[in-house]
């Protein structure tokens, strides 16, 4: 194509460690235009990021590209160069300049030693022959195209806002002054939206010609992710800028792309523009990513996964990995240390009633000052069985909340009712008991499990710690029955973390928490890292266990697609407070709040942009 920025022709990339031989890329092919935005989806391990460090030369030992050519064309240059062909020295200059990347951590990919002014005019003076003081202008300059400092405009009205008789000279004084604070700041004083903007900002800073971004959202909650997509397409139309976007979500693919590539065991499966492939899609694996998303505009008792697109099982439920096994809870039942009345199984499983959760904030020669409040007089109930969503955005309290419910860290007010029994003031022996009969599953599957532990005993640690059955014979068939029930095997036992993938060392961490048979489960954020696929058989997996094991959830999301597809009922926070609380369906379709409203629009939606039935 001659309006080509980029034109990639059967690329190969391979990997050579001492066990195996691994084809990561196996002879792709795509062209992105001039200022338009190609979509590389697909799963884990498909090969999308491997392509994007392909494109960099930025592939890891023992990878390489083994065969295929890149043709890159600046709008400056008359003709296509072949970035494989070229020395390193010379592709060092396209790196960063022409072709720049955006990665999905921002907080692994900035260096916590220095500041965010230093590390974007650091970029500005490996590629650009400017001096000190004009990189940290443009740097200022790109801060603002972000939207992450105001324009000049913008902050000289705040200033004569807050003081009218400032003269024009103050005026600047204070605006240069307040420029130079920000960009003085460090990395950890930021939030994870601003970091991503940062990002933003070092990648354009040398006006590339192809902006990579790699998962760029993921880790956002949807209103931030949103404000970002915004920017990137912004970004794009007023530079002439192409992108190449990965993720694994089609609903923020159909967001901000033109064409979209579906990547599947290192190949291209299917592309094409949005509307046609997200309309009548042809692949299977293409539609199990359309189908094991939750839909807002539809209610289902079961998600469909990618496996039964790839297997040709779409019509019907699977059957579960393996038949149900009824364990004898005798010793929880006979157990009355805390005084459980479970005689009336309608009665609420846990009742909060004003809860207060604050941190102080220490003044003058270390006096506490206040408190500043994550969780202002919250109250609410959960019922025996069900499951209750809560949705808010990062910084609402929502866990806070969770580690107050399960006595992590202590109220400042209010009550905790469990079993109805208060359990706000426990300690001991009998919050040791509490323990046993509430558990959490965490967000980020990859720091919750010890390393150094093979899964057998992570699974096994609190049998042991609890002193339940009477055996390690008998244990050790709990943890294998725990295992299979969650769709690993016996044969996993000796393993570690390391050899699982996110979505099962999730499971993992899921068959970790059924180990003491717990009452209640409180998951937080424990499908949003994961790709939807995968997400989709975790949020069935939780779903089938509720049944089995009768089990009552608290499921923390700021997603509310997901929270509508499992919730009973949602629970909106924002600011530490309820918002408002309701049957899934009845929020959804009339929320009450205008906060609610905008978290409900700015999920990303395949249904509301291009109206697919």
């Amino acid at each position: 194509m001659e309006d080509a920025v980029i034109d990639v022709r059967n690329l190969k990339i391979e990997f050579f460690p001492e066990e195996q031989h691994l084809i990561a890329v196996n002879g792709i092919n795509f062209t992105i235009p001039k200022g338009k935005t190609l979509g590389l989806v697909g799963e884990s391990g498909s090969g999308k990021s491997v392509t994007a460090l392909g494109l960099m030369g930025l592939i890891p030992n023992p990878g390489r590209v083994s065969s295929g050519e890149i043709y890159f064309r600046p709008p400056e240059e008359k003709s296509a160069v072949n970035l494989l062909a070229l020395p390193e020295t010379q592709r060092r200059q396209y790196r960063g300049g022409k072709i720049a990347m955006i990665f999905q951590e921002p907080m692994s990919s900035l260096n916590p030693v220095y500041t965010i002014g230093f590390q974007i005019t650091e970029a500005i003076l490996q590629h650009q022959s400017v001096s000190p003081s004009e990189a940290r202008r443009q740097a200022t300059a790109r801060l603002q195209e972000v939207k992450l400092i105001p324009s000049d405009e913008e902050l000289k009205e705040t200033a004569l806002i807050e003081d009218n008789t400032l003269s024009e000279v103050e005026v600047n004084r204070q605006i240069n002054e307040y420029k130079r604070t920000f960009l003085e700041r460090y990395p950890h004083q930021l939030s994870g939206g601003q970091l991503q903007r940062v990002m933003i900002a070092i990648a354009i800073s040398c006006n590339p010609t192809l902006l990579i971004a790699d998962e760029p959202t993921t880790a956002l909650d949807v209103t931030v992710q949103k404000t970002i997509l915004d920017l990137l397409r912004e970004l794009s139309q007023a530079r002439g800028m192409s992108m190449l976007f990965i993720t694994h979500d089609l609903g923020v693919v159909a967001e901000i792309a033109d064409e979209v590539a579906v990547m599947y065991q290192g190949k291209i499966v299917e592309s094409g523009d949005i509307r046609s492939i997200f309309s009548d899609p042809q692949h299977p694996y293409t539609k199990g990513l359309l189908a094991c998303r939750p839909r807002l505009d539809q209610q289902v008792d079961y998600l469909p996964t990618v496996a039964d697109f790839l297997n040709g099982q779409t019509d019907t439920k699977p059957e579960p990995p393996v038949q149900v096994q009824t364990w004898d809870n005798s010793e929880d039942k006979n157990d009355d240390s805390l005084s459980v009345d479970t005689s009336i199984n309608s009665a609420p499983l846990l009742t909060v009633q004003n809860l207060q959760v604050g941190f102080p904030i220490k003044g003058v020669f270390g006096k506490r000052k206040r408190y500043a409040m994550a969780v202002n007089g919250v109250s609410f109930t959960v019922y025996r069985g069900e499951t209750l969503g809560l949705v808010g955005e990062s910084g609402c309290g929502k866990s806070t909340l969770a580690r107050a419910i399960l006595r992590l860290i202590d109220p400042l007010q209010g009550k905790i009712r469990f079993n109805r029994n208060d359990i706000t003031h426990l300690s001991g022996k009998q919050l040791r008991h509490l323990r046993r009969q509430m558990q959490i599953v965490f967000q980020n599957p990859y720091n919750s499990l010890n390393p150094r532990l093979t899964i057998g005993k992570t699974i096994l640690e609190p049998l042991t710690i609890h002193k339940r059955y009477q055996n390690a014979r008998q244990r050790k068939e709990r943890v294998v029955y725990l295992l299979e029930r969650v769709g690993l095997s016996a044969d996993d036992i000796k393993r570690y973390p390391h050899e699982f993938s996110g979505g099962q060392r999730q499971r993992i961490c899921v068959a970790r928490a059924l180990a003491l048979n717990p009452e209640f489960i409180i998951c937080d954020e424990s499908v949003s890292a994961l790709d939807v696929s995968v997400q989709a058989q975790v949020l069935n997996l939780l779903k089938e266990l509720q049944e089995e094991f009768e089990l009552t959830y608290i499921f923390i999301s700021h997603d509310l697609s997901v929270v509508k597809f499992i919730s009973d009922r949602v629970m909106v926070m924002n600011k530490g407070k309820i918002e408002e609380i309701g049957k899934a369906e009845t929020i959804y379709k009339t929320p009450g709040s205008d906060y609610t409203r905008q978290l409900i629009d700015a999920i990303p939606s395949i249904e509301k942009k291009f109206l697919v039935s």
